[in-house]
């Protein structure tokens, strides 16, 4: 049995379908990555933390909320400018002689009770929003290029795997092409190791158009076909298994999707004391002009009510979405911990599986070459001789998937947890969201 180790076997894997954009092209990690101002961890691969790096800054869902956030700061610019006076202009009918006039109204806000306030607490709670969007969108991008990256090198390895075994059992057939043909073997034995090889070629088959369709989904996510995956990486247990301890607190305290539900939270609550506070009159100080009274100045009292008590309905509206976002953040923080501790669950059974596969592995070894020998001296079955292939090929394919899902796991973790951020967080501190509510 033909064994592949190491990420060097399959370098030439990686770079062998750049150019029909089928496979990860290029020579092995040797060049550095572009200077980020992320820190990289020993856990992550130089060449996904460039690819992250990449995806999150260019991604398109990704400039698109960046733009919202810039909407959202005219907004607030925009909800502040209310306080400034506002100056209106009319033409009017002076008289009955069909002589025209002007009239001038400048009006300076003085106390609303507190309805411009409601109105620039729900912008810039929406710029909150907005920006956790950002951040939330930085995360689900970054999760899905560090799955696709696992999974072409999975693919990879698993292609690299298949190959090797595909090859030993070819010679496998054709060592049994010749005892039949000298009739030392039976016919049946012909056809079952003709049966295993069109079983391994249509496996390799279809793992290489997995490998070439993750492979296609990490162009765009990064958005350059011409990306250098680089090596296959390395399982390393002293790197590839993060410090459990307190992992789903730090996922909640750092969780971009719960601090984006705290802020429509934040949303709601101004929308709330907004519709309540229309009910009250504004005070404001007035200047008017015209030509039939000419100049006046003084303070004027506003009061108006929009659709009889509708404001009623649109306040106990808006305190209803103020419980739900409560809710929600809730219902964010218990799906959080549940993916976070599923993280963990599959990183430490990864561990156990890398241990026991591995050891599998080198037994199947031993074991065909054993039954090799012991089929020549007519003390096992050409049956025998297949199933022990078969079993050291399925050792070193679970040694494999245990690795690199031991690899996966560890960087999802990182990246919930925050202990590796792609790009700066562009939302509030959850106590300044939290302490916010709280008002």
């Amino acid at each position: 049995m033909v064994r592949v180790t190491g990420a060097l076997a399959l370098a030439a894997l990686l770079g062998s379908a750049a150019g029909a954009q089928t496979g990860v092209q290029g020579p092995p990690d040797t060049a550095a990555p572009r200077a980020p101002e992320a820190v990289r961890p020993s856990a992550v691969p130089p060449a996904l933390f460039e690819a992250v790096e990449d995806a999150t800054e260019n991604y398109p869902s990704i400039r698109a909320t960046r733009s919202l956030v810039t909407a959202a700061r005219n907004d607030v610019r925009a909800a502040k400018n209310l306080r400034l006076p506002s100056v209106g202009v009319q033409g009017v009918t002076v008289g009955t002689g069909g002589g025209l006039g002007s009239q001038l109204v400048v009006d300076q806000p003085i106390y609303t009770f507190g309805r411009l306030g409601a109105q620039i607490d729900r912008a810039k709670a929406l710029e909150m929003v907005r920006a956790a969007q950002v951040d939330e969108t930085v995360m689900n991008v970054a999760l899905d290029t560090v799955n696709a990256y696992f999974d072409i090198a999975r693919m990879a390895k698993r292609e690299a795997i298949l190959t090797a075994s595909l090859e030993e059992h070819r010679l496998l057939l054709d060592s049994i092409s010749r005892r039949v043909e000298q009739e030392v073997s039976a016919r049946s034995d012909l056809e079952l190791a003709r049966s295993r090889v069109a079983q391994l070629e249509q496996d390799l088959a279809l793992t290489v158009a997995q490998r070439q369709a993750t492979t296609a989904r990490l162009y765009q996510l990064v958005g350059d076909s011409a990306y250098n995956a680089g090596n296959v990486p390395i399982y390393d247990p002293a790197i590839h298994h993060p410090d459990p301890t307190g992992a789903a607190e730090q996922a909640v305290a750092c969780s971009p999707a719960r601090d984006r539900l705290s802020a429509q939270t934040l949303v709601a609550k101004a929308e709330t004391k907004q519709a309540r506070r229309s009910f009250w009159p504004q005070l404001s100080a007035q200047y008017s002009y015209n030509n039939i009274i000419g100049s006046r100045a003084g303070l004027a009292v506003t009061a108006q009510t929009t659709g009889g008590l509708s404001n009623l309905a649109a306040a106990d509206a808006a305190k209803a979405r103020e419980t739900s976002t409560e809710l929600d953040v809730q219902t964010a923080e218990r799906e959080l911990r549940e993916r976070v501790a599923n993280d963990l669950v599959e990183n430490g059974a990864a561990r156990g599986r890398i241990a026991s596969s591995t050891s599998a592995a080198g037994s199947a070894e031993n074991v065909t070459e054993s039954f090799k020998r012991q089929f020549i001296a007519g003390r096992r079955t050409w049956l025998d001789v297949m199933n022990a292939t078969r079993e050291a090929t399925s050792a070193e394919l679970g040694s494999s998937d245990a690795q690199f899902s031991a690899m996966a796991s560890a960087a999802r973790i990182l990246l919930r947890t925050c202990r590796w951020q792609p790009q700066p967080r562009l939302g509030r501190a959850p106590a300044d969201v939290k302490a916010m509510i709280a008002q």
